[in-house]
């Protein structure tokens, strides 16, 4: 008899999710306010129900009389999985508490502090009123930060006195559970270090640098493999396992966000999801695995003792976020000629005639590349950094 698996979302960032269920044989029905014009194709049911609504999903969840839940890629997607799976005894996910304690930063920086993580030490608060008596007599530069929001939602820096205000208010804007955190700014190179645990321990790693450009606190240029990687690897690598220890962790992904500096990885984002910008599309030819499966696979509840264990990471591979430099009406969408000889696939979330409310936050399109070296795929992308590719009508 098929199984029925509930996936939270079905946009452009969860489409190797649902090839994953569909690999397995689920019936898929799928949950969100918006879908994917594919997704809506691969699904078998969709439901319009927001997915951070736990309450709502849980219902659902018991109406369908569902096998197993499917995460998506988002922050409260997760919340949700593992707050239902609890609830109903489904396998595959951690302690919601303990999605919680990773996802939330002011409960991951206490966490950190307490068993020694390396990552910058923060004050949490929740109210504007509290930030403003403290915030003021700490060291500038620092960031402030919502404890739930991410794709930098929210986030702002910090280097004035004048400045501190609004970065509060914008902050607590843009947190639903009106908590946020304060810390101080590190200037560094920021990397994604993408890893599956198997029993607690790491079996595979895609590395990355992180470039922001438009948005400075929305990654736009994700490059692999990281050129500090050598240099990271056994620190993170150990710090990861001994979380997974402390926190008895499930198999499956465990992605963490670093900025190295003064010689050494400063962890600042922790999470236990598929990312976006469709990461998996070239981590999966880095590595030779389909991340997404072995992903669902746990999420599933399924024996992983199969992962096919491989800590390398072949050839040089990236992918660049195609963003418009203002709102409006999308008048012409144009691919450079140089980035053509690099491209091995492309997604467009967007087309001409559509309307942009969100420029630096609503992409339109991933083009995703492969490069000979890391020489070439630098001077390409970086140092030659194009923004022109969106014109806008007006």
């Amino acid at each position: 008899m098929t199984q029925t698996a509930l996936l939270l979302c079905a946009t452009h960032n969860d489409l190797g999710l649902i090839r994953a269920l569909k690999k397995l044989g689920y019936y898929i029905i799928a949950t969100g306010t918006k879908i994917d014009p594919l997704g809506h194709n691969w699904v078998d049911e969709w439901i319009l129900a927001d997915y951070s609504d736990k309450e709502k999903i849980l219902s659902i969840a018991k109406e369908k009389n569902i096998d197993v839940i499917c995460q998506c890629c988002n922050d409260f997607g997760i919340y949700t999985a593992s707050y239902v799976a609890e609830k109903i005894g489904l396998p595959g996910y951690d302690p919601y508490e303990t999605i919680l304690t990773l996802h939330n930063k002011d409960k991951f920086k206490a966490f950190a502090k307490e068993y020694d993580i390396v990552t910058p030490e923060a004050l949490y608060f929740t109210s504007e009123e509290e930030a403003m008596r403290v915030i003021p007599q700490m060291k500038l530069p620092i960031i402030v930060k919502p404890v739930d929001a991410s794709a930098g939602n929210g986030i702002g820096k910090v280097e004035d006195a004048e400045d501190i205000e609004g970065a509060v208010r914008h902050a607590f804007e843009n947190s639903r559970a009106s908590r946020i955190v304060a810390e101080p700014y590190i200037t560094g190179k920021q990397y994604g270090f993408c890893t599956f645990l198997l029993n607690k321990k790491v079996v595979a790693v895609a590395s990355n640098n992180e470039y922001s450009f438009e948005n400075p606190y929305r990654v736009e240029v994700d490059t692999w493999p990281a050129d500090k990687f050598e240099e990271c690897k056994d620190t993170l690598i150990s710090q990861i396992e001994k979380m997974a220890e402390i926190l008895n962790l499930n198999d499956g992904i465990f992605h963490l966000q670093y900025i190295y500096a003064d010689g050494k990885p400063w962890i600042i984002e922790v999470m236990r999801r598929v990312l976006g910008n469709m990461y998996s599309v070239l981590s999966n030819p880095l590595n030779g695995f389909d991340w997404d499966y072995w992903e669902t696979r746990a999420k599933c509840g399924l024996d992983c003792s199969g992962f096919p264990v491989n800590m390398e990471q072949k050839g040089f591979y990236a992918y660049k976020t195609v963003l418009a430099q203002e709102n409006g009406i999308i008048e012409t969408i144009k691919v450079p000629d140089e980035y053509r000889n690099f491209i091995f696939d492309e997604y467009w979330v967007k087309k001409t005639g559509d309307e942009i409310i969100n420029c630096l936050n609503e992409p339109i399109g991933f083009l995703f590349m492969m490069f000979r070296n890391r020489a070439e795929m630098e001077d390409v992308l970086i140092t030659n950094y194009r923004c022109d590719l969106v014109t806008m009508k007006g």
